[in-house]
């Protein structure tokens, strides 16, 4: 039963319900495992099995997935203009092979590791693989390669020092292990990101964070190290804790630039920005200033728990973490935003209401961090709220920098903030905001329990862009035939968008999904969900 205020909430939203229904978005097949359909680059009458399906998150159509069977196509595959190439193949030498030299010329991938799909801005892309001499597997090594568009280039291998080693000086190696590393391809200059397990010359394990750049791998950070280079800065002799990861903490932004949440020792913490010389804090507890937050009182301070940053315009990003009014005050929970000078508040709980749901008295009562995706001054986030008399209805937020947060849908009531006539937002599952403030939303709906891609533009009601039971054409060896959607899902369950790390949302407002198509199987879709892009720009 709902409790009064929010059935003053349901009556007003009733009144301003959407007007107008979005147009037709039209999704294009852009490869398929059903040997009848016609995938570019790949020869036509061939059953395939797709795995590693992604999308790069600046878009501009940068596919690639692996092919695990048949043996013959088996291996990394990218989309080249209107063409899928092969850029990683078990066996061979040439360019799709792991490109050594001298005495090591013949030598093959005799493995090729999950998780290549990704792409760097300029389409480049790297990879975990172990190469050797066919005929003498036991002598094989692993190693990293970063595809350059046209062949590989081995970044990194186990147990060799530099310029292959993670270039921490004179016996310093990668362990052995297929999973010495994980790895970004990034920027426009051929940029690969390593977060990688190191050795020590007397064998103690490590972990540091590596810059692959001009050709030699450039550490950024490691645990423990007490050196400016390699050190948080924060006060003499302290070091970095190793409690970071690729997916947990490090963020990339398109132009290149490094940003992470870590944990330092003397109990401190905070955000860096790393790999553009000596680590930089931006963000850390127990300090008042610049590095605090600046939310108008001169006592406050960031507290703890700091969550990735997400980047957005140059210089800026976005990140949720504890936070006090004075010292000793209880810990608070918001979000901000880094603008190059300061950390400033997006959502919190202040005085006057600003920073708050603005829907009704509410409060804030949870936020989802796992929601949050930034684009140019916009982010976008869920969130529960409390009403004064005990409701506490989940809702869908964007905000403009500088701007109160806008409730854009609301879970339950139909109207102003449900997704059309007579229906109700029943869960929210992936989302991303882009640069003009468009936000792409996976969500359930009522009545029905019906899964759907939707866009909610400001001053439009929002567009279904894709549903089970959609009709869609299949472009095949005989010509197009027309189908319908039965299932779909996004690449990486939808998760991190605007953190560098590809998966189904470009920064273009091009995106990815994964479907399963009466007749003929699984296959890729793409489409523009939104053309007025860069408004605000993209870092």
């Amino acid at each position: 039963m709902l409790n009064r205020k929010l059935a003053v909430a349901l009556a007003a939203a009733l009144i301003h319900a959407p007007l107008a229904l979005g147009q037709t978005t039209t999704w294009r097949v852009a490869a398929g495992e059903d040997p009848r359909i016609t995938t570019p680059g790949v020869p036509a009458g061939t059953s395939l099995w797709l795995a590693d399906i992604l999308y790069g998150d600046v878009g501009r159509g940068q596919i690639g997935f692996r092919v695990v069977t048949p043996d013959s196509l088996a291996g990394y595959w990218a989309s080249v203009g209107s063409t899928f190439a092969r850029y990683a193949q078990l066996g061979a030498t040439g360019n799709t092979g792991p490109g050594r030299s001298g005495a090591e010329a013949g030598n093959v991938f005799l493995n090729i590791y999950t998780g290549g799909s990704g792409a760097a801005p300029d389409g480049q892309r790297v990879f975990l693989g172990r190469a050797g001499d066919a005929a003498s597997p036991a002598t094989a090594s692993y190693g990293l390669w970063r595809w350059d568009g046209v062949r590989n280039v081995e970044v990194a291998r186990t147990l060799v020092g530099d310029p292959l080693g993670p270039g921490l000086g004179a016996g310093w190696t990668f362990p052995n292990s297929s999973s010495f590393t994980d790895a970004r391809a990034y920027g426009s200059a051929g940029y690969v990101l390593l977060d990688a397990d190191v050795s020590s010359p007397t064998g103690a394990s490590g972990h540091a964070l590596i810059r692959h750049a001009g050709g030699a791998n450039q550490p950024c950070l490691r645990t423990g190290a007490t050196e400016a280079a390699l050190a948080p800065g924060l006060s003499a002799g302290d070091s970095f804790q190793n409690s970071w990861s690729m997916a947990g903490n490090l963020s990339v932004s398109s132009s290149g630039r490094v940003y992470g949440s870590f944990e330092a020792s003397g109990s401190r913490s905070g955000i860096w920005e790393v790999c553009a010389g000596a680590p930089r804090a931006v963000a850390v507890n127990n300090e008042t200033g610049a590095r605090g937050p600046a939310i108008g009182l001169a006592t406050a301070t960031f507290a703890s728990g700091f969550q990735p940053p997400y980047p957005a315009l140059p210089g800026q990003f976005y990140f949720f973490t504890y936070y006090r009014r004075t010292a000793g005050a209880t810990t608070q929970y918001g979000l901000f935003q880094h603008d190059g000078t300061a950390n400033r508040p997006i959502a919190y709980q202040d005085d006057v209401g600003y920073y708050g749901p603005n829907w009704i008295d509410a409060t804030w009562r949870t936020f989802n961090e796992d929601s949050l995706s930034a684009g140019g001054e916009y982010s976008g986030f869920s969130a529960s709220m409390t009403t004064t008399d005990g409701g506490n209805p989940t809702g869908f937020w964007r905000v403009r920098a500088g701007q109160r947060p806008q409730l854009v849908a609301l879970i339950g009531i139909p109207g102003q903030y449900g997704p059309e006539p007579n229906r109700t937002w029943r869960a929210f599952g992936a989302s991303a905001v882009l640069s003009n403030g468009d936000v792409v939303l996976e969500a359930r709906t009522d009545p029905g329990d019906i899964t759907g891609l939707w866009l909610l533009e400001a001053g439009r009601a929002p567009r279904k862009m894709l549903e089970v039971g959609q009709a869609i054409t299949v472009p095949t060896t005989t010509g197009t035939q027309s189908t319908t959607v039965t299932s779909f899902d996004l690449p990486g369950s939808g998760s991190d968008h605007g953190r560098g790390r590809d998966r189904w949302m470009g920064a273009d407002g091009t995106l990815l999904v994964t479907a399963t198509v009466a007749n003929y199987g699984t296959v890729v879709l793409t489409t523009q969900a939104s053309d007025r892009i860069f408004r605000s720009g993209i870092d």
